[in-house]
């Protein structure tokens, strides 16, 4: 039996206990973003009301409402610190506890969390930026110079074949920070450059066994796109990767010892 399969039953034997604790906490997590999608939803209905130039109404829609999402968005984040932690948690106590959701909105930590998802922002963005070049760049081209080439299957099969090879990439880059998030929910008191220093520690030489596990769930994902099934894939594929996380810490430990 692979370490994988191994990590997966354990994975199915908490959720068989906390599947309506796991589907509430994504929930939870879905309903801040889903308020922030909806004002940037309302902002671009109401500035065509007030403003009749198509032109100056799509540059206020694009200046105001999606900057306003974005700055939302990171500052909903350490909801999503929040969730990994219940499950991080669970993995040792095989009980999801629905509170850790908001465990870094209390006193001293929220600023804390910020800090750690900026940092890993930016220490994610050039990378991801690099690794999807060849498809921006495809896709500024052909808009370019050849517009006609743009509506062939062929643009479309190559515009895919892109973007399956820029994920997988990034995929691959983002493993070295596979435990950030779960080493902070393990030391709290760690500031983000202690965390990344910690995770860099832990992920030395495994970062292939994350790999392993992460591409073992394509049929999974791949599930995900029939929409329903995300309500079981996301819990599974999160609780998973945190017990994962536990063994990675508990012999980074041990070697340490």
């Amino acid at each position: 039996m692979s370490a994988e399969s191994i990590i997966k039953s354990q994975a199915r034997g908490i959720l068989k206990q906390n599947y309506v604790k796991a589907i509430m906490a994504l929930l939870i997590i879905c309903i801040p973003y889903t308020i922030n999608d909806g004002t940037t939803t309302i902002i671009s209905c109401l500035v065509p009301r007030f403003v009749t130039d198509e032109t100056t109404s799509m540059f206020l829609v694009y200046s105001i409402g999606y900057p306003v999402e974005v700055i939302m968005a990171f500052l909903f984040s350490p909801i999503i610190n929040g969730y990994i932690r219940a499950f991080y948690k669970a993995a040792y106590t095989e009980t999801i506890d629905l509170k850790d959701v908001f465990f870094y909105f209390g006193s001293g930590r929220y600023l804390n969390a910020l800090g750690l998802n900026i940092r890993f922002i930016l220490r994610m963005l050039l990378p991801v930026l690099i690794l999807y070049s060849p498809l921006i760049a495809y896709v500024i081209i052909g808009s370019s110079y050849a517009p006609e080439f743009t509506e062939t299957v062929i643009y479309y099969d190559f515009y895919f074949i892109l973007a399956v090879l820029s994920t997988i990439t990034t995929i691959l880059y983002s493993l070295r920070y596979f435990t950030v998030f779960t080493v902070s929910a393990d030391n709290p008191d760690f500031s983000p450059k202690q965390v990344f220093q910690y995770n860099k520690y832990i992920m030395k030489h495994r970062t292939g066994n994350a790999a392993k596990l992460i591409f073992s769930f394509t049929p999974w994902i791949l599930l995900c796109l029939l929409i329903l099934p995300m309500l079981y894939v996301i819990p599974y594929m999160t609780q998973s990767l945190c017990i994962s996380a536990k063994w990675m810490t508990k012999a980074a430990l041990e070697e340490n010892e």
